[in-house]
């Protein structure tokens, strides 16, 4: 597979799954949205946390325009505009999303099949309008970061419980949230191949089970990767950020960040079952292009 192509694939799989992530902010350690109170019982065993993570309700399909501001180690900048959906099939997840700008990737498409099941792999493929062909891409590949921004492109599949041990740290408020703290670590390295990540720490709202904070250890020595979640809001009864930052440290000081912004994000519209077959990416009749979600108002 070229490097065009791995980094094609990172920035649509991201796209596709961007209902996860986890934060606040990490800048001014002001509360972002008014203070939550605990109203349910509190979990004393970490894997019954994994699994509020795990089956988080992020409605049965969604929609979004994700627009991405990279910024690498060297401060130079790029972005980046994508359409992006999932949908529910049973209990595993459909996603798909197609490039808008720039000019030299607009048009090229990803498809992903996020499993739940167990023995079934995850899978992705995606359509270059180039060659007009449609690219198996491989497990491994998934370990690739996200088009030169600051995030493996597995990390966007939803992390299983099964797959991790993990410890409770204990709870507490972040930015005006009640959280459970606990570490998590990879049971297996094919875990890790799939992520880019290793062990870290996660932070999860008591009430959703959204991740608000994470920081994990990358598999590069001496590099953690910190995820943030900014502008806390419920839609269509999901609760869900509208941006997300995903941050890059290299021995405690941060070297690259990425920032990805929704537009018009809507949840439970009913998106037509097309959008979800592989036979749909690259085809004249598709009309996935041109879909916008009702709260889409540009």
């Amino acid at each position: 597979m070229t490097q065009f192509t791995k980094n094609v694939v990172s920035a649509l799989v991201f796209a596709a799954g961007l209902a996860l992530a986890g934060g606040a902010s990490a800048e001014t350690g002001q509360p972002l949205v008014p203070a939550a109170t605990p109203t349910s019982p509190v979990l004393t065993d970490c894997s019954q946390v994994m699994l509020g993570m795990q089956n988080r309700y992020n409605g049965y399909d969604s929609w979004r325009i994700v627009n991405m501001t990279i910024t690498d180690e060297t401060g130079a900048v790029k972005t980046r505009r994508i359409a992006a959906a999932h949908k529910n099939q049973g209990i595993n997840r459909r996603l798909r999303s197609i490039v808008l700008e720039p000019a030299e990737l607009e048009g090229v498409e990803s498809y992903v099949h996020d499993n739940f099941e167990v023995g079934m792999a995850d899978k992705v493929w995606v359509w270059l309008p180039s060659s007009k062909s449609v690219v198996d891409v491989k497990s491994e590949d998934l370990s690739q970061r996200l088009y030169g921004s600051d995030l493996a492109v597995g990390e966007m599949l939803i992390r299983q419980a099964r797959d991790y041990d993990c410890k409770m740290l204990g709870t507490g408020e972040f930015n005006g949230y009640p959280v459970y703290k606990i570490y998590v670590n990879p049971r297996t390295e094919a875990e890790v191949v799939r992520l880019g990540l290793r062990d870290g720490e996660v932070w999860v709202d008591t009430e959703t089970f959204m991740p608000m904070y994470s920081s994990f250890n990358a598999d590069a020595p001496n590099e953690q990767r910190v995820l943030e979640t900014m502008d806390m809001r419920w839609v269509n009864g999901v609760f869900a950020p509208e941006r997300y930052r995903v941050s890059t440290l290299k021995e405690g000081r941060v070297v690259s960040n990425s920032v990805f912004v929704t537009e018009g994000e809507t949840f439970n519209q009913g998106l037509p079952d097309q959008f979800f077959q592989l036979e749909d990416m690259g085809a004249e009749a598709s009309t996935f292009r041109d879909y916008r979600g009702p709260n889409f108002t540009h």
